[in-house]
């Protein structure tokens, strides 16, 4: 089983790590995680951009998945929509 740890130097070099996902967390039945809410990632408005929400969901659903996975198998994200 990946420990949080591992799963987040991971993350660090893509598109997670750039917008700052932290686990806290990781269990098959189980990832929690956050992240901040920051200038850069809202709309004009100041609020959290769709396209962060669903990146965030996207890639917390991806490790749920990965920690479900047979050893040796893998999966990517086909469609998610707002």
């Amino acid at each position: 089983m990946l420990t949080v740890e591992a799963m987040q130097a991971r993350l660090e070099s893509m598109f997670p790590g750039l917008m700052g996902v932290r686990l806290l967390e990781l269990a098959p039945e189980r990832v929690v995680a956050q992240l901040e809410v920051r200038p850069n990632l809202c709309t004009a408005g100041g609020i959290l951009h769709g396209g962060a929400h669903m990146a965030f969901a996207d890639t917390l659903g991806a490790i749920s998945t990965i920690l479900n996975l047979p050893e040796g198998r893998g999966t990517t994200t086909t469609d998610s929509s707002t």
